[in-house]
């Protein structure tokens, strides 16, 4: 008898402990400007520790509801994020956006889709999401353990192509797709009214970019100049805090601009992907976090897609 009250103890603090665990996290938003917020994510990479939140959430507050930008990498995010809305307004969430087909984006979708509001992204996001999904999904349980429990996957509900405008009350909102960049589906929102660019993962800054093969370096700095060419009197990058054009062009545009044009000088002189990975200097960007762990990769990435860009 005292065996089986002791497994019955032990199990009720497995199963209470984690529920205790996952009702602890507590979202911070900063505000922006009026109405306008963003959850500042971990720089480093998606650990335990940070609960996969190693990029930035946002909501913005209109005149009759709210719209949120990103869902965290799992259903306990999601969760969080809605608490800190609900203490800062009342008013309905109309609209969900994913700014493109990272786990970090979108697995914490199904809380929302459960409370019946639309979740929107870019058709070709929505492609990624449903081929990358399951191991997205395996990669988080994985990870975060306990922490990911409840999280399924959850597609948009809705998606587009070039721009979609939608309305808070008097609140306007543009989603904006400039082409294949960090990944093939990313969009922007951008707020007109306030002149606020959300540049998700077009904008890096404090930490080093990632060149990763579902997106497209040339197409990057091009998408990066449209969403520049709005004039944004304040940019929420999908990584680092709130900043300039100023600050975004040296961290993101600088960065992906000096690897493209290091690449084509070794691709002039027949040299080879080892020539390029090992001799380019990118000491210049090393001041941003993750410098080591990516700067080599940066570099193998894109000298291969421009080998494939010259055939």
């Amino acid at each position: 008898m005292q065996i089986l009250t002791r497994m019955l103890l032990i199990t009720w603090l497995m199963l209470f402990g984690q529920i205790a665990l996952a009702a602890d996290l507590q979202l911070k938003p900063v505000r922006i400007a009026p109405d306008v917020y963003a959850v500042i994510g971990d720089l480093g990479t998606q650990t335990y520790a940070n609960e996969g939140l190693n990029n930035n959430l946002g909501f913005v507050v209109g005149t009759d509801g709210v719209l949120v930008i990103n869902t965290g990498p799992s259903t306990h995010v999601a969760r969080a994020l809605h608490d800190a809305i609900k203490k800062i307004t009342p008013f309905p969430i109309k609209f969900v956006v994913n700014i493109n087909a990272q786990n970090h984006n979108w697995l914490g979708n199904s809380y929302f889709q459960q409370l019946s509001i639309p979740i929107i992204a870019h058709a070709e996001a929505n492609r990624l999401m449903q081929e990358l999904g399951a191991g997205q999904l395996q990669f988080a349980r994985t990870t975060y353990k306990e922490k990911a429990e409840g999280t399924a996957l959850a597609f948009p509900s809705e998606t587009f192509t070039e721009r979609r405008i939608l309305h808070l009350g008097k609140t306007e909102v543009q989603l904006l797709h400039f082409g294949s960049a960090h990944t093939s589906g990313d969009i922007a929102l951008w707020l007109p009214q306030q002149k606020i660019l959300f540049g998700g993962d077009l904008v890096f800054t404090e930490r080093l970019l990632a060149v990763i093969p579902v997106g497209n370096s040339g197409g990057w700095i091009k998408a990066f100049d449209q969403a520049m060419a709005l004039k944004p009197s304040i940019i929420v990058p999908g990584h680092g805090k709130a900043t300039d054009v100023k600050t975004a062009t040296r961290d993101t545009r600088d960065y992906l601009a000096h690897l493209r044009n290091s690449a084509q000088a070794v691709l002039a002189k027949n040299g080879s992907l080892q020539d390029a990975v090992e001799k380019t200097d990118q000491s210049k960007f090393k001041y941003l976090l993750n410098f080591e762990l990516l700067a080599k990769r940066n570099m193998n990435q894109v000298f291969t897609e421009m080998e494939q860009e010259s055939f």
